[in-house]
């Protein structure tokens, strides 16, 4: 698994983004998240977090925002499914590659049972911060399923650890029949670059220090767990279902 240090994280996520905001800005924004990561969530901010994933803005569709852009997660999967599996990836990191297809694996062949969205912790390098915008924006225009291709995508041509893809991402854009003007509009937008540091910071406040790492939720009870790097493994994650299915319903 990739260890990320929880402060280098939130500034590499932070700092590639400098030209939509003032340094003062951006300097505040770090300040915030680190003292984020020093106070355990609350059931409020946790509920928070889950309902980012599981409520009624999952982004099963394009453009679904109640501003006209899209919301803040991609669903792979039955969106009315009991089980919902937050994959945290960073698409340089070896073991985020490898772990995917056992995501996926696991909810084609769980019967609608299960359902995925992604979360984006691009801490590795600028290849994965441009690679986590182009999933946006390759979903902002085909919605969930084009997300997870375009992701799909990424994983298979990587040379990882930082090194990128060899082609453009624009070239993947086209490849999907996704319009390359507004893909190449959107990569630019300080919407798209807002919600992935939206990402991290969420990942930051769950205190997430490798990836990959899943956050298994029952939607039914509301009971989550986190799993981070080798915790997070076919084993892990339906022992996890298992635990938090079993779980009584917290209180409010």
């Amino acid at each position: 698994m990739i260890i990320i240090s929880t402060g280098l994280a939130t500034a590499l996520a932070v700092g590639a983004y400098q030209h939509f905001e003032t340094v003062g800005a951006l300097q505040d924004q770090i300040s915030e998240l680190e003292v984020a990561t020093q106070k355990p969530l609350t059931f409020e901010e946790m509920d928070e977090l889950k309902n980012m994933f599981i409520g009624e803005t999952s982004k099963s569709a394009p453009s679904q925002g109640q501003d006209g852009s899209a919301p803040d997660n991609w669903i792979y999967g039955n969106t009315k499914a009991r089980f919902t599996l937050v994959e945290m990836t960073d698409t340089e990191c070896p073991y985020c590659k490898q772990h995917f297809p056992v995501i996926k694996s696991l909810i084609d062949s769980s019967g609608g049972h299960i359902n995925a969205a992604l979360m984006h912790v691009p801490a590795l390098s600028e290849a994965s911060r441009q690679q986590a915008l182009a999933i946006e924006c390759a979903g902002e225009q085909g919605g969930s399923e084009t997300a997870w291709k375009f992701a799909q995508r990424v994983f298979d041509t990587t040379r990882g650890n930082g090194q990128g893809v060899a082609a453009s991402l624009s070239s993947y854009a086209a490849e999907m029949d996704i319009d390359r003007q507004r893909f190449s509009q959107c990569m630019d937008s300080s919407q798209v670059v807002e919600r992935v540091i939206a990402d991290m910071d969420h990942a930051i406040r769950l205190d997430i220090k490798q990836t990959p790492s899943t956050m298994v939720i029952d939607n039914l009870t509301g009971n989550s767990i986190v799993l981070q790097g080798d915790n997070s493994s076919h084993k892990g994650i339906l022992d996890a279902m298992e635990q938090v299915s079993k779980q009584e319903l917290h209180s409010e």
